[in-house]
């Protein structure tokens, strides 16, 4: 204020004792003369002084609140970002531009709440810049140390689950998880919370809706006889996920006219945390979505016609553990792949996604990996050219592990095949045949064990379509033979899986015992030997 004052009297202005208007705070000011007290010259001296841009610092702000601003001689300075830095390795420093205040964000978490953390997404268990070493954060009997018994755990964080065990089938074990008074119903995902699992499933009473239902270890009904969708259209069930203290559960949902992927998070007694979450938002179906729990956020794939009808790629989505969009649907495969059906696998330092490639000569398999924030795709590495479909992924250890079924030329009856790859692209294992013995094999499930894998898969071998298992060695050879999981005149398939209590393995799958498709349930118990 004082260097204006000068400058009017260094033109000759009369200034008054009495202190000078100015406009309201919060907006550019400047000075308000009048005329006759200034004098008959006054006009055109004062249009030759400049009108100070600010006069507070309030003056300069604007909407970005981490870009701060200060008013120098009636002029607004560069803005200068504001620094949030904790010191802290271990988060996520960025500032919040609504508010100007810093936000710290951990980038490890122990959900599991056993006092250990589990590694940042991209980093193995206890390497250097992991900020965390448990090798499991979503099961308290897992960390660094731990006794190693049997139940699906990897105790004590050696990289091998279970180790010298097998599982075997419960005979007679099989429960219908679908309810009595629905029409049809689909199976999605299984999850296991350390207390009970948690299916999700479609049923068709009059529009279909999508369900989770909390399991009792024999596969009793916990919760869940409520649909968690009620809107006036279809919605068909995804994959479901736990992450220590919460489960996570994807669908494809028409209330907007087409097919888009919704998103929400569940408690343990199956309600809902917060509203649905829109996670697509363009033209064309959004279908078969994929999840996996990352350890710090929720990360889904899907195939998408947004492109095009036929026109499939397949776009990714991140979601924090508070149910928020993390950025925005990233496209990663291009116009010319035509992929669709993806699954995920975390690696220890990448992503793997597989799907499949349909051109009109050929069914394919293939696959590439990401950056855990769905960045740096790899290039595409085509496994099988040949009838190949339905992919599923593992990472297994030091390796990514990829199923599914084909029919080839020249082989009599159709089987599962597998390839092994490493985390760089390159391939171990070509693809060979995994199953034999059938005329028709169809949906494959793997859980990885470190050192083997638990293969389940749907075949004919026996007449009908039922369930099998066998263990596999990491080069995918044949440990033991298979076991018949299921034992009906009717059709058993497309076993979904997860390891339960005692070392039990839970299993979803889709069965037309009473006529129509429903979800049942059944489980494999844990044995010493193979």
């Amino acid at each position: 204020m004082l260097l204006i004052r000068r400058a009017l009297v260094a033109l000759g202005v009369a200034v008054l004792a009495a202190p000078l208007a100015t406009v309201s705070c919060g907006s550019k000011s400047g000075l308000r003369i009048s005329e006759s007290d200034a004098g008959p010259d006054a006009k055109d001296a004062a249009s030759d002084v400049p009108t100070p841009d600010c006069i507070t610092d309030d003056d300069c702000a604007t909407d970005d609140l981490c870009q701060r601003s200060t008013c120098v001689e009636g002029k607004c300075t560069i803005a200068v970002p504001l620094e949030c830095d904790d010191e802290d390795p271990c988060t996520e420093d960025t500032c919040l531009p609504e508010n100007g205040q810093c936000d710290f964000r951990a980038l490890a978490l122990d959900q599991d709440q056993d006092g250990f953390k589990g590694p940042r997404p991209g980093f193995a268990p206890g390497a250097p810049g992991s900020c965390g070493d448990d090798c499991d954060d979503t099961s308290a009997k897992a960390y660094p140390g731990g006794t190693e018994v049997c139940d699906g755990v990897d105790n004590n964080c050696n990289g091998v689950i279970d180790e010298g065990m097998s599982y075997v089938p419960v005979g007679g074990g099989d429960v219908r998880v679908s309810g009595l008074d629905q029409i049809q119903a689909g199976h999605g995902g299984i999850a296991y919370s350390g207390e009970f699992y948690a299916a999700a499933y479609a049923g068709q009473k009059d529009a279909w809706r999508t369900y989770v239902k909390g399991l009792k270890s024999d596969g009793k009904t916990q919760f869940g006889d409520s649909p968690i969708t009620n809107v006036p259209s279809d919605t068909f069930t995804g994959p479901i996920v736990w992450t220590g203290a919460i489960f996570g559960t994807a669908w494809e949902d028409r209330r907007d006219s087409d097919y888009e992927i919704y998103f929400n998070r569940i408690d343990k007694q199956g309600k809902k945390l917060g509203p649905d979450l829109r996670i697509t938002n363009a033209d064309g179906f959004s279908l078969h979505a994929s999840m996996i729990w990352n350890g710090a956020e929720f990360v889904m794939v899907w195939d998408d016609r947004r492109n095009g009808q036929n026109d499939y790629r397949v776009y990714g989505q991140r979601v924090d553990v508070e149910g928020k969009l993390i950025g925005g649907n990233v496209e990663l495969t291009g116009p010319n792949i035509r992929a669709e059906s993806p699954r995920l696998a975390e690696g220890e330092k990448t992503v793997g996604m597989a799907f499949n490639m349909v051109t009109p000569a050929a069914k394919k398999v293939g696959m590439r990996t990401l950056a855990p924030d769905l960045t740096s795709p790899s290039s595409v590495i085509t496994l099988s050219d040949d009838s190949a479909v339905d992919p599923s992924i593992i990472w297994n250890k030091d390796r990514y592990i990829v199923a599914y079924s084909k029919r080839p030329n020249g082989v009599p009856g159709s089987s599962i095949w597998g390839a092994v790859v490493k985390e760089d692209g390159t391939v171990l294992v070509k693809e060979k045949m995994l199953t034999s013995g059938a005329k028709f094999a169809r949906t494959q499930w793997m859980l990885p064990l470190g050192d083997r894998m638990l293969l389940l898969w749907a075949d004919d071998h026996d007449g009908n379509y039922e369930l099998y298992t066998q263990m596999m060695s990491n080069d995918l050879e044949v440990i033991s033979p298979r076991k018949r999981v299921t034992n009906d005149p009717s059709d058993s398939v497309a076993p979904v899986a997860v390891f339960g209590p005692e070392g039990d393995v839970g299993v979803l799958f889709d069965d037309r015992r009473t006529g129509a498709w429903q979800a049942y349930f059944t489980r494999l118990t844990c044995v010493a030997g193979e």
